[in-house]
C-alpha cells in the first residue's frame, strides 16, 4: 500500500487504518501555525521540512467553546464525546488524508469535506468522519481544520493597513481555499487525481461550500460540490445566511478590542488565543440576530452577498448536490423557532412576508387552527429554512443550466429520545459509520448507509450519484432535478421521489424565495 507521499514541502509518513487497505495521514499542514504576528492574518503557504514528517496524529482542534463537557447535551453524546480530551489551540492549519491507492499513479477522484459547527466549533476528526469507509468506495477523503469564530472571521482598518490588498474578514475561508489548493497542488502523491475534487459540508460547511461555489478566488480548485443542511438559497430578509459587509465586520472587530481592553490589534495579538475566543463568544448573539463571526464581503474572496450571486448565477458551473434532512423542521429554538406555536407561526410570516401572502400561505398549508399547525409543523419540512432554501437553490440552479442532484434525508433515527431526522443526522450515513454511534441501529439502516454513501462515491467520481453500491447491487434511481421535473430523492429504507404534496405551497414558498419576499 501507499505510506509514503513526496510533497512540495516534503516526504510525509502515513499510518494504516483499521483496515490496513487504507493509509491514513494525520496532520499534514496546509500553511503556517497562524500564531503571533500571523494572528487575525490570511493564511501563509507552510515551510518546508527536512527528512520525513511522521503523520501519525490529528493537529489540535481549532480554539473555540467549551468541547464535550456536558454530558447532559445532545452534540455531546451524539458527535462529540470524547472531545474534551483533544487539544485546542491556534495552531490548527491541518488536514488529512484517507487514501486506498497502492501507488501515486491511480488518479482515484477526491471528496475534500468540510466540517460544520456554526462557524464557531467543530474539528476536522469527528468521530462520524470515517474516512476508511469512505475509502472503500474507491476515493481519497480529506477533512480540513480551520479557524473559527473571531479568529478566524476578525477584521478591522488596522489590517488592511498592515497588509494591503489582502482578503478581509474570511481567514476562516481563506484557510479552506488555501488546504484546497495544497489537495490540488499534492494529492497526486497519494494517489488522487487533482482534477477530480469534491468539496463537500454540512451546515457551516455547507455555507463554506456556497462561499466557495460563488467566490472568484476558488474558479478551477474543484469538479463538484454536496450542500447539506446549509439553508441554500437565503430569505431576501434572512438575518442568518447572508454575508456581513465590511463595515459590519469592521464594527464587530472594534467591538471585540473594546471588550477586550485593547486599543490596538497588537495588543490584541499578545493576548492569549482562549481569552480572544470567549470573548468573541461571549457576544453572541448580535442584537439584531445575526452572528458575529461569519464570512464577509471584502471585495475579494466574496464580491457581493450569496443571495445576489447566487440569484445572477454567479456560481462556478460544477454539478451540485444539495439537500436537508426531514427532520430540521420540527420545532428548535434556533432552527425552527417559529414553529413553537400557531400564534409565533403566523407573526413569524407576516413579519416576513406581509399579511396579503400570509393569508394565501395559510391556505395553501391548509391550516385552520392550531390543531393543523401542530400536524403541519411535525411532517412538512417547507417551513424549515433548510428545505426550503435547499429547493430553491436547486431550482433556480437547475433553471440555469447546471447539473443538480437534489435530496431529503429521512433516516428513521432509532433511540429513546425519538429524535428524527435531526441536523447532522444524515452524517453516519454519508460517511457510513453507523457502527460508532451509540444508537441502536438495525440491518435496514446499514442497508441505508451503504447506500447514501455509495451515492455519494458516485456522485464525486462521475458528477452522476447513479450506479452501482459497493457491493455491486443497482442503486435505486436518483433523476436529475430539472425545470421540467423537480425529482427531489428521498433518502429512506425504500429511497425513491419524495411525494409531492403539498406541491403547491412549497412552489409558492420556493417563488417568494427566488423572486424576493419583501
Amino acid at each position: 500500500m501507499l505510506r509514503t507521499a513526496c510533497t512540495r514541502y516534503g516526504m510525509i509518513e502515513g499510518i494504516p487504518g483499521g483496515d490496513p487497505r487504507v493509509t491514513l495521514f494525520k496532520g499534514v499542514p496546509y500553511a503556517k501555525p497562524p500564531v503571533g504576528e500571523l494572528r487575525f492574518r490570511a493564511p501563509q503557504p507552510p515551510e518546508p521540512w527536512q527528512g520525513v514528517r511522521k503523520a501519525e496524529r490529528f493537529g489540535p482542534v481549532s480554539w473555540q467553546g467549551s468541547l464535550g463537557t456536558d454530558p447532559a447535551d445532545f452534540y455531546t453524546r451524539e458527535l462529540h464525546p470524547t472531545a474534551a480530551e483533544y487539544p485546542m489551540a491556534e495552531d490548527c492549519l491541518y488536514l488529512n488524508i484517507w487514501t486506498p491507492a497502492v501507488s501515486p499513479c491511480e488518479r482515484l477522484p477526491v471528496l475534500f469535506y468540510i466540517h460544520g459547527g456554526g462557524f464557531t466549533g467543530g474539528y476536522s476528526y469527528e468521530m462520524e468522519f470515517d474516512g476508511e469507509r469512505v475509502a472503500r468506495n474507491g476515493i481519497l477523503l480529506v477533512t480540513v481544520g480551520y479557524r473559527l469564530g473571531a479568529l478566524g472571521f476578525f477584521a478591522h482598518p488596522e489590517l488592511r493597513r498592515e497588509a494591503p490588498g489582502e482578503p478581509e474578514g474570511n481567514n476562516a475561508m481563506l484557510d479552506q481555499l488555501m488546504a484546497l489548493q495544497w489537495v490540488k497542488e499534492n494529492i497526486a502523491a497519494f494517489g488522487g487525481d487533482p482534477e477530480r475534487i469534491t468539496i463537500a459540508g454540512q451546515s457551516a460547511g455547507g455555507v463554506s461550500v456556497g462561499c466557495l461555489v460563488t467566490s472568484p478566488m476558488s474558479k478551477g480548485a474543484f469538479n463538484g460540490a454536496i450542500i447539506m443542511s446549509s439553508g441554500g438559497l437565503p430569505a431576501e430578509n434572512a438575518r442568518i445566511g447572508r454575508w456581513r459587509t465590511l463595515a459590519e465586520a469592521y464594527q464587530d472587530g472594534q467591538d471585540l478590542l473594546d471588550r477586550l481592553g485593547v486599543k490596538t490589534v497588537a495588543e490584541a495579538r499578545a493576548l492569549p488565543a482562549e481569552r480572544i475566543v470567549r470573548a468573541s463568544l461571549e457576544e453572541l448573539p448580535r442584537k439584531t440576530g445575526a452572528v458575529n463571526y461569519s464570512p464577509t464581503i471584502d471585495g475579494r474572496f466574496l464580491t457581493e452577498d450569496v443571495r445576489e450571486a447566487m440569484l445572477a448565477g454567479h456560481m462556478h458551473p460544477v454539478p451540485l448536490m444539495i439537500g436537508c434532512c426531514w427532520g430540521e423542521n420540527l420545532p428548535h429554538p434556533f432552527f425552527g423557532a417559529m414553529l413553537q406555536s400557531y400564534e409565533v407561526f403566523c407573526r413569524f410570516l407576516t413579519d416576513r412576508y406581509g399579511a396579503q401572502r400570509t393569508e394565501k400561505i395559510i391556505r395553501l398549508a391548509g391550516i385552520h387552527g392550531e390543531a393543523d399547525f401542530a400536524a403541519l409543523a411535525a411532517s412538512e419540512p417547507a417551513f424549515g429554512e433548510f428545505f426550503t432554501g435547499a429547493m430553491s437553490l436547486a431550482r433556480h440552479a437547475s433553471g440555469l443550466g447546471r447539473t443538480v442532484y437534489a435530496y431529503v434525508f429521512d433516516g428513521d433515527i432509532p433511540g429513546e429520545d425519538r429524535p428524527g431526522s435531526y441536523h447532522g443526522s444524515e452524517l453516519w450515513f454519508f460517511f457510513d459509520s453507523l457502527g460508532r454511534c451509540w444508537r441502536p441501529f438495525e440491518g435496514r439502516h446499514y442497508d441505508l448507509a451503504r447506500q447514501v454513501s455509495s451515492y455519494v462515491a458516485n456522485f464525486v467520481k462521475t458528477g452522476n450519484p447513479n450506479g452501482t453500491d459497493r457491493i455491486g447491487k443497482e442503486l435505486p434511481p436518483w433523476p436529475r432535478y430539472t425545470a421540467e421535473d423537480r425529482h427531489i430523492q428521498c433518502l429512506r429504507g425504500q429511497s425513491g421521489r419524495l411525494p409531492e404534496e403539498p406541491q403547491a405551497l412549497r412552489d409558492y414558498l420556493q417563488t417568494l424565495r427566488i423572486e424576493g419576499e419583501s
